[in-house]
């Protein structure tokens, strides 16, 4: 529909973090959490444009909130699990939220492309779709 691909990698981005907005830890956090979201999105979508599928995006976000739902769980989260640990503390946004974000997700991407030999960044991230011919 736009004929690029840096457009809808943004919007599905921000819809991901949308997505998550109604979860409890929004409310106790505030709006700022919600960059940890959007982030999450954009990584989740920048792996998708590179890998040229959702496989290891979605496997990604599997392991996320498995690993998340079998550790902790606190009484003011979305997943209230029987998990390994409780945490009783008050929520506080500290910057352990953005870890991830800005730091995480760039390794994991730079480990990602060395291991599956991702190439053309630019083009597959910012590039015009082009119709096949049929």
């Amino acid at each position: 529909m736009v004929k690029n691909r840096w457009l809808p990698l943004i919007f599905t981005s921000v819809v991901f973090g949308l997505l998550h907005g109604a979860n409890p830890e929004v409310a106790k956090l505030g709006q700022l959490s919600m960059v940890f979201y959007i982030g999450t999105g954009l990584f989740y979508g920048i792996v998708t444009l590179m890998d040229e599928g959702t496989e290891l995006a979605l496997g990604l976000h599997a392991v996320n909130n498995i690993t998340a739902a079998f550790f902790i769980t606190t009484d003011w989260t979305v997943f209230q699990t029987d998990a390994l640990y409780i945490d009783i503390s008050e929520p506080s946004l500290t910057w352990e939220m953005f870890l991830p974000v800005f730091v995480l997700y760039p390794i994991l991407l730079f480990l990602f492309s060395e291991k599956y030999g991702w190439k053309n960044w630019k083009e597959k991230l910012t590039g015009k779709i082009i119709e096949p011919v049929n």
